[in-house]
C-alpha cells in the first residue's frame, strides 16, 4: 500500500499557505490598495505641480473635479504636458480599470476645488482632498504657506 510521507504533506501545505498568502490579500484588500495608491498618486502630483511652479517661475493650478473623479494640472497656457506620456496632464480615476473603486469624495481648498502654487511653491490656500475606496479613506492635506503635502487616514 502506498501513502504520502509526512515530508511530502508538509511541502504541499507550505506551498498552499504561500499561495493563499499571495491571493487572499489581493481579493480582500483591492479597494484599500486602490485608495492608498490613488492617495499617493495625488500627493506626488501635488508635489510635482509645486516643483514645476518653482522651476518654471509660473503659477501652476491643480483643478479637482470630485464628481468626475479626476484632476488637471495646468498653467496660464492650458494643461501641462505629462512628462512620461507627453499628453495633457489629466488624471482620471473614473476611466482607469485599475482604479475602478476609487472615489474622489471631496476637494476643498478654502472652499474651492482648485489649488494654485505660485513661483515660490507656496499654495494660494491650504486644504485637502479625500479619497475613498472599499472601506478605506485617505486624506491628502496641503498646508498653507509652506505647501507641505501629507497623506493621512482620518
Amino acid at each position: 500500500m502506498k501513502a504520502f510521507t509526512l515530508l511530502e504533506l508538509m511541502v504541499v501545505v507550505v506551498i498552499m499557505a504561500i499561495m493563499g498568502a499571495m491571493v487572499v490579500p489581493m481579493m480582500v484588500g483591492a479597494g484599500e490598495m486602490q485608495a492608498l495608491s490613488a492617495a499617493r498618486i495625488i500627493a506626488t502630483d501635488l508635489q510635482y505641480a509645486q516643483n514645476v511652479a518653482i522651476t518654471m517661475q509660473t503659477p501652476i493650478t491643480v483643478q479637482f473635479d470630485a464628481s468626475a473623479d479626476k484632476y488637471t494640472l495646468s498653467n496660464t497656457s492650458g494643461p501641462l504636458k505629462h512628462p512620461m506620456t507627453n499628453k495633457d496632464y489629466v488624471v482620471d480615476f473614473g476611466t482607469r480599470d485599475d482604479f475602478e473603486q476609487v472615489d474622489l469624495a471631496a476637494a476643498s481648498f478654502d472652499g474651492g476645488a482648485s489649488l494654485v502654487f505660485d513661483e515660490l511653491g507656496s499654495p494660494d490656500a491650504g486644504g485637502s482632498v479625500t479619497v475613498l475606496a472599499g472601506s478605506q479613506t485617505y486624506r491628502i492635506d496641503v498646508t498653507s504657506v509652506t505647501g507641505t503635502v501629507s497623506v493621512v487616514t482620518p
